[in-house]
């Protein structure tokens, strides 16, 4: 009988949006996410790009997460959300820094 019941408790703690599971789930598809968008957009390397790409695509919301518990946890946290998304793009706005902006820089400490 334990087995039963500790079989149904496991069914619906999957099903809760806000497990633990889910959680890391979110907030990990919210940082590959963003980080490949700004990778995507930024890189000069055609490599880097198609990784990015494919890895955006792999992570994205139809595979690792259905719509509905993404918008959940999206509106439960959504303090905690932007907090990733701009912590994120600062990281990788700065990784992917362009020639132009850094030779700009070199230019003003010669001259």
């Amino acid at each position: 009988m334990e087995e039963i019941v500790s079989a149904i408790t496991g069914v619906f703690d999957k099903l809760n949006p806000f497990n633990i599971g889910n959680l890391i789930i979110y907030f990990s598809w919210l940082v590959v996410y963003t980080f490949t968008l700004t990778a995507i957009w930024r890189s000069k390397r055609g490599f880097v790009r198609l990784f990015c790409f494919i890895a955006n695509q792999l992570f994205s919301i139809g595979i690792i997460l259905s719509w509905a518990l993404t918008v959940i946890l999206a509106y439960t946290y959504w303090i905690a959300s932007l907090g990733t998304i701009a912590a994120t793009l600062v990281v990788s706005w700065f990784l992917f820094r362009t020639a132009s902006q850094r030779d700009a820089k070199a230019v003003m400490y010669y001259d």
